[in-house]
């Protein structure tokens, strides 16, 4: 049997040839399965961890984390980078989240994954945020439970949170009030109806030592994924840099970037390392990021939020 990639090699041969993209969306690339035994069915102790870009993730990760700890567990949560992984193997229940980064997860949180030592029988869960009904949502979960059933962890569970998008590239600072307003602000109190009954659903699984099995499908977004996206994206943005006048040294953009691309003592860009995630300018507070794309300046997600009056519904978790 092919495996995922050479089966989209074979693809895209095809492709070239017919002129027609060969995209079975029935077709299966690969399954996502327990290798090994349920460590155990009770959950005294939890990892919640995620990466957040612009706050949305984070949203979902901490109602997530809330509700498994009013079920008397003790839980670990937070940003994944800031977690000290030896005491990954010690928890009953791992949970990773992340947004969709062009239609996967991104690069660094597989990376984070791999990194992590064998958590062999620990059931674990994933959970995605994406900012359109496109977004290749469901096989980025699997990206994330793929890895973690690398490292013998054991899924069971896996859902998606839509979010409001924080693509900068729509956000143009002339024309962002009329050419890309978003009329849902998500996650909103729904969204967070939601994560309490995954987490619900996560905590049933285990408890009735059942596992749960995902396929990864064949899509037009999946297929891109192979393609790189994101450095074809590059190539519409410049002038990407720190503007010196505006820059308070917060470093925010700093934590923010997942590669380490910005140097905040020059106030300049590493655009060969950068993803384009858009974290520098998302966060910034000084609009002192400089992006433009087809010579226009882009805004960041909460500058487009307050010129457009946009607020957050925020869940009593985090408000408590």
């Amino acid at each position: 049997m092919d495996n995922r990639r050479s089966f989209l090699k074979k693809s895209v041969v095809i492709a070239a040839v017919t002129g027609f993209p060969v995209l079975p969306s029935c077709i299966t690339l690969n399954t996502i399965e327990a290798q090994v035994p349920l460590k155990s069915k009770e959950i005294k102790n939890a990892a919640v961890l995620w990466y957040s870009q612009s706050g949305n993730t984070e949203k979902c990760g901490i109602v997530l984390a809330k509700t498994l700890s009013k079920k008397g567990i003790k839980v670990v949560h937070g940003d994944l980078r800031d977690i000290d992984i030896s005491m990954i193997p010690t928890v009953d229940l791992i949970v990773i989240g992340s947004p969709v980064f062009y239609y996967d997860t991104p690069d660094f949180v597989k990376g984070f994954i791999q990194s992590l030592p064998d958590i062999s029988g620990i059931p674990v869960a994933a959970y995605v945020t994406f900012g359109g009904p496109e977004g290749n949502q469901h096989n980025a979960g699997c990206s994330i439970l793929e890895g973690l059933v690398k490292k013998n962890g054991v899924p069971v569970g896996l859902e998606s949170f839509m979010s409001i998008s924080s693509y900068s590239l729509t956000f143009k600072e002339n024309g962002a009030e009329t050419n890309n307003m978003q009329i849902s602000v998500l996650p909103d109190k729904n969204t967070y109806i939601k994560v309490r009954g995954y987490a619900e659903f996560i905590l049933s699984k285990v408890k009735n030592g059942s596992t749960s099995e995902f396929k990864r499908t064949l899509t037009l977004r999946e297929f891109s994924t192979y393609f790189g996206p994101e450095w074809w994206t590059k190539l519409t943005v410049d002038n990407h840099h720190i503007i010196e006048q505006n820059c308070v040294g917060c470093g925010a953009c700093v934590e923010k970037c997942p590669t380490n691309s910005i140097d905040i003592d020059s106030f300049s860009v590493n655009t060969d390392t950068c993803v384009l995630c858009f974290g520098c300018i998302n966060n910034c507070q000084y609009q002192a990021v400089n992006m433009e794309s087809n010579n226009e300046k882009l805004i960041g997600f909460h500058e487009y939020m307050e010129k457009n009056n946009l607020k957050f519904v925020l869940p009593d978790e985090i408000k408590t």
